[in-house]
């Protein structure tokens, strides 16, 4: 702050020394005695005037190029949007019934390298801190990860694709993606060591890469991923699908695609692994937010805190999770061993998120209804399933649901913290917004893309912590919001 206004004071007497050169030698060349009027006129109001018009149209500028970014940013979301739950959830789909079994997640994230410090640090209401991202004496609230470095993924990358630039949020992003990916692929194979090559278990690994990322970049990110992974499980056996983000809730559709792909039948024993990373941290990235009035400082509260996370989550049907793991899912083992996640609900605003004013509740309100109601139909069918063959054909009342909390991948936005606090009150009263509402982007700040992961994996930790259903909510898209439930497999 003290730089920025010592280079405003610098760039104010500089107009005024400029102009007031350029007038006394104007005066000297027609040999003109200025008088009062003039004096005032030439070197005051002139370049007052200059300053104050070059702030509004600067103010102009920046306001239309948000405009345009904002209306990119949402046309970019809409196709996934639409593809996937642009339409209420059809109550008489069965399909939405179907869940997957969650055998190991994993982050990387600002507020720590498991989902127990991200916990902690929620609980703690930790926050970022002031970061000299841009390495010109400007410190801004960042939020990265200790310790993480690039050097030699940069060396390499150079190698291998000379020529490539990449941006140092772009390396880092890479780099968390790795190492999650590499320790997802060890509890793959712990999970699923390989048989006989005709029963062999394919690996799906879907790899959901920042939007701002280059085809080319992508490719070489698929290549990179490919080879750490095939460090661990064949080659052969191994798919990645390398998908550019388009919306922050895009993680949940992938999710929700890959819970419908364990569950349809298939000759081949399938793991799945959904991954996705993103990163802020990085001068180009502070810059972009700078540029557009994004960033979060003092006097916009709305503004943005670049973070930084990697998350993944390696899932299976609930069929092959009993030939995996027999013990836990049979009972010989407590429950909370063994959880699984429910289809996602994704929706949309009717218009993007405003800045300041009143919060749209409809959208996050329905994502998270028809969660809330795909536990309490799965509750009641359990309940029906177990009533002796006379009772089960009365009204046998199921008791309620009790969910343990809910996980947010919101910051500090104003607007957002009231639509999620607000849901949360209406669709949870049972539950204390306070203690039971974790909004992992306070300690972790803004981290794009990986942020409805994020808050998926944390939920996880969460769900082994109370052996209860934990709900992931996203809402920090522009327009997209989503919900999705992690579950004890017997609840």
């Amino acid at each position: 702050m003290v730089a920025r206004l010592f280079r405003s004071g610098l760039t104010l007497l500089a107009v005024f020394v400029v102009v007031w050169i350029a007038v006394i030698v104007w005066w000297q060349s027609v040999n003109r005695m200025p008088t009062t009027a003039d004096i005032f006129t030439y070197l005051l109001l002139l370049p007052l005037g200059m300053i104050v018009g070059y702030w509004v149209i600067k103010r102009a500028v920046d306001g239309i190029r948000s405009n345009v970014a904002a209306g990119r940013e949402l046309s970019a979301a809409a196709p996934a949007a639409a593809r996937a739950d642009a339409q209420p959830a059809d109550a008489q789909d069965t399909t939405r019934q179907w869940r997957a079994v969650l055998l190991a997640s994993a982050l990387r994230a600002p507020a720590g390298g498991d989902a127990a410090s991200v916990v902690e640090a929620v609980q703690a209401n930790a926050q970022p801190g002031l970061i000299d991202v841009q390495g010109v004496g400007q410190p801004v609230f960042a939020a990265p990860v200790d310790g993480l470095d690039t050097e030699d993924l940069r060396a390499e990358l150079r190698d291998q694709h000379p020529d490539l630039d990449w941006p140092d949020e772009r390396l880092r992003a890479l780099a968390l993606a790795g190492q999650v990916a590499e320790e997802l692929a060890a509890h793959a194979v712990a999970h699923a060591p390989q048989p006989a090559e005709s029963e062999a278990t394919r690996l799906i690994v879907t790899a959901l890469l920042p939007r701002e990322w280059t085809p080319q970049q992508q490719a070489a990110a698929d290549a990179w991923l490919r080879q750490r992974i095939a460090q661990m499980w064949p080659a052969d056996h191994l798919t990645i699908e390398p998908i550019a983000a388009k919306g922050d809730a895009d993680a949940l559709l992938l999710l929700d695609r890959a819970t419908q792909g364990v569950n349809r039948a298939s000759d081949t024993p399938v793991l799945r692994m959904v991954l996705v990373s993103d990163s802020l941290v990085g001068p180009s990235a502070v810059e972009h937010l700078m540029q557009h009035e994004q960033l979060f400082e003092a006097h916009r509260q709305h503004g943005r805190v670049p973070g930084e996370a990697a998350a993944g989550v390696l899932l299976c049907a609930q069929d092959m999770a009993q030939r995996l793991m027999p013990a836990a899912l049979a009972g010989d083992a407590p429950p909370a061993e063994s959880f699984t996640i429910t289809r996602a609900s994704v929706t949309r605003l009717d218009a993007p998120t405003p800045d300041r004013g009143q919060p749209q509740l409809k959208a996050l309100g329905e994502a998270v209804g028809h969660v809330l109601d795909t536990l309490a139909a799965a509750a009641a069918q359990s309940t029906h399933d177990a009533l002796p063959a006379g009772q089960a054909d009365g009204d046998g009342a199921s008791a309620p649901i009790s969910v343990a909390g809910v996980v947010s991948d919101t910051g500090m936005h104003p607007v957002r913290t009231v639509e999620v606090a607000r849901v949360f009150a209406e669709r949870l009263p049972a539950l204390d917004v306070a203690a039971d509402l974790l909004p992992v982007g306070t300690p972790c700040g803004y981290v794009g893309a990986a942020g409805p992961l994020l808050s998926v994996v944390v939920a996880h930790q969460l769900s082994q912590q109370t052996s209860k259903p934990v709900l992931a909510i996203t809402a920090n898209d522009i327009q997209q919001r989503g919900a999705i439930a992690v579950v004890p497999s017997l609840t």
